[in-house]
């Protein structure tokens, strides 16, 4: 998922908010990608296109990222899991992977409306329309 990230622009999205002296552990900056590319993009300009050493920074950058983003991965799960375990919170869950499939916009549109958007307006709906939980809908 990360490699599929950095084809698909990761690194110039990351390099167009990229701030030397920034602040990474506050706002948009602590997003998954940004402090972990800070070397690359400091030393990229001082390093020929063709050089191997900046390939490997590149490389370490994105080795730190799916690092980072599997601890991510680890720590959401657990939160979700202590609310369903502590908290007794019914969890839904709603599977996106197929949605992305389709090759027409037209397709994935259609997709994420029936997959994603509509399941989770009526959860929503029935979560707020229950009983259980004292809010009133007008």
């Amino acid at each position: 998922m990360v490699d599929q990230m950095v084809n698909a622009g990761l690194v110039d999205e990351v390099r167009y908010i990229f701030i030397p002296d920034a602040d990474y552990t506050k706002g948009i900056r602590r997003i998954i990608g940004v402090p972990e590319m800070d070397i690359y993009l400091r030393e990229e300009t001082n390093i020929d296109e063709d050089d191997e050493s900046k390939k490997m920074l590149l490389q370490s950058s994105i080795t730190n990222i799916k690092g980072n983003t599997h601890l991510l991965i680890f720590h959401q799960l657990d939160k979700i899991q202590r609310l369903i375990n502590e908290k007794m919170w019914l969890v839904r869950h709603i599977i996106v992977t197929g949605v992305f499939k389709g090759d027409r916009k037209e397709v994935v549109d259609e997709a994420w409306r029936n997959t994603i958007l509509q399941p989770c307006l009526d959860i929503v709906k029935r979560f707020l329309e229950s009983d259980d939980h004292n809010i009133i809908i007008e």
